[in-house]
């Protein structure tokens, strides 16, 4: 048995309570204080004063019920066994200790709020069933990142021949939107692609091999592989009313992102009816920020890390041989320059990459200005993005 104290001074996990039985999975749920509040569409953690025999046959026959907190410590040894046998958690707690808390995780730390002090979105590549249950289990409601070059190649490596069919990709991408929008995202933000010719080769696309494929002729580089996309994105706003923000990839000179804005107005998408930005992968912009934020508008910047800091660092990120220390004192001078940048011109910023599993960095990312965290179909993940959210 494992007792936490509630912890009155921020920090960045709040779990309380006494553990009696921890759940298995965990149940991250929404507090429900009576039965009536109960519905099967989604996993709650019921609330009670008291519990005994009947009430705990009552929670087992209530499926999406994953967990019970007692608030008043009362419950009897035989309806503890009861939950146990039925793998459902039982947490001790004063009720008064998660006021307007409506959604909590109980696992082996106890109860934890998940709070949302910062934004926190979904970044996917693919989003099948599985994921999706995920995040909805954490309330992820806003789609902060969703790529369609990993969208592509599920199309090419089927058919290879979709590459020179402008329409067909349209199809394909815009069929992927649909989809997305019968599953009631608050907002959804698409990266445009930027395919190198190794990821085409890898694919089956029989083209011309760069030197160095990283460097080559990719994102803005080849700009006419987004008129599909964008077509695609235009019909999705004709037919959705989930607001869209569109982001181009691989950005390097403020010309080439008033190319892109350009480009998504000739498309027919109205300026006033999206949010535009960019992913920061290219050091020579972070250059030219101040610069771009001034003349520009500019309504969110992602920092796309891997990219960044292996361009920054002269290091290859498909080259096994060599590699990148996130840490080190140039990188993160580096991202805390471009965030207070960010900031001072009040452009919404948010980190792709592996370093926004690094809860260190991202603690001090936070206090220097990220706005958002975007996160994986992961539970370890997800857990971990609202503890820092909660925390800021």
């Amino acid at each position: 048995m494992t007792t936490l104290e509630l912890m009155n001074k921020p920090t960045v996990r709040k779990s309380t309570g006494k553990i009696i039985i921890t759940p298995e999975p965990e149940t991250v749920g929404i507090i429900a204080s009576s039965f009536d509040e109960i519905s099967d569409d989604s996993e709650r953690i019921l609330f009670t004063p008291s519990l005994d025999c009947a009430v705990a046959s009552k929670i087992i026959a209530t499926p999406s019920v994953g967990s019970v907190v007692v608030t008043k410590g009362e419950f009897s040894d035989h309806a503890r066994k009861m939950l146990h046998e039925s793998g459902i958690g039982l947490v001790v707690c004063n009720e008064g200790e998660l006021d307007k808390i409506s959604r909590c995780i109980v696992n082996k730390d106890g109860l934890t709020a998940l709070t949302e002090k910062v934004p926190v979105s979904a970044i996917c590549s693919v989003l099948n069933p599985r994921n999706l249950a995920i995040y909805r289990r954490f309330g992820v409601k806003s789609l902060g990142y969703f790529r369609f070059k990993f969208c592509l190649f599920q199309l090419f490596s089927q058919e290879p021949s979709a590459y020179y069919d402008p329409n067909r990709i349209e199809a394909f991408l815009y069929g992927q939107l649909a989809d997305l929008g019968k599953q009631n995202w608050s907002s959804i933000r698409c990266v445009l692609s930027d395919l190198t010719t190794a990821e085409l080769v890898e694919v089956g696309i029989n083209v011309h091999s760069e030197m160095n494929p990283d460097l080559g002729v990719r994102g803005p580089r080849n700009m006419e592989q987004w008129e599909p996309e964008l077509a695609a994105i235009r019909r999705f706003q004709k037919e959705f009313d989930t607001p869209v923000n569109i982001s181009a990839p691989f950005i390097s000179t403020i010309s080439e992102y008033c190319s892109f804005v350009a480009m998504v107005e000739e498309a027919g998408i109205q300026r006033s009816h999206v949010k535009l930005g960019f992913t920061l992968e290219v050091p020579a912009l972070a250059e030219e920020l101040d610069d771009l934020f001034t003349t520009e508008k500019v309504d969110f910047m992602a920092i796309g890390t891997s990219d960044l800091f292996s361009l920054f660092n002269g290091v290859c990120r498909n080259n096994q041989a060599l590699s990148v220390l996130p840490t080190s004192n140039a990188n993160i001078r580096l991202l805390h320059r471009v965030i207070r940048c960010a900031r001072e011109h009040g452009v919404h910023t948010f980190v792709c990459g592996e370093v926004r599993r690094n809860e260190g960095i991202m603690k001090e990312l936070l206090q220097a200005g990220v706005g958002e965290l975007i996160c994986s179909a992961q539970v370890k993940d997800l857990s971990s993005i609202f503890e820092l959210s909660s925390a800021k």
